[in-house]
């Protein structure tokens, strides 16, 4: 993953940080993607493709209130948009 859009009562750097998740039950949203293209995000890759990934998950997409007030690095046990980010953002390291 390269670029993509991201909530905007979550942004507090100049990068977007999600969890690599090796245990589905103690997965964590560190950051929050984008949902306001009718629940989905724009993401752009470093091979030069693109998606727009509708989220599954209510914990996913809280409501934007444009203050940035949203809590950050929260527990969201199974949550399958966390799963799906991690497994784009890198490759695990095979022996």
């Amino acid at each position: 993953m390269f670029l993509l859009d991201e909530h905007p009562d979550s942004i507090n750097a100049g990068g977007y940080a999600n969890q690599m998740v090796s245990n589905p039950g103690s997965a964590r949203m560190i950051d929050f993607p984008a949902s306001y293209h009718n629940g989905a995000a724009g993401i752009s890759f470093a091979d030069g493709h693109a998606e727009t990934k509708k989220w599954r998950d209510p914990r996913t997409m809280p409501p934007a209130e444009n203050a940035n007030t949203l809590a950050l690095n929260v527990a969201s046990p199974n949550n399958p948009d966390v799963i799906w980010l991690a497994d784009r953002t890198t490759v695990r390291k095979t022996d």
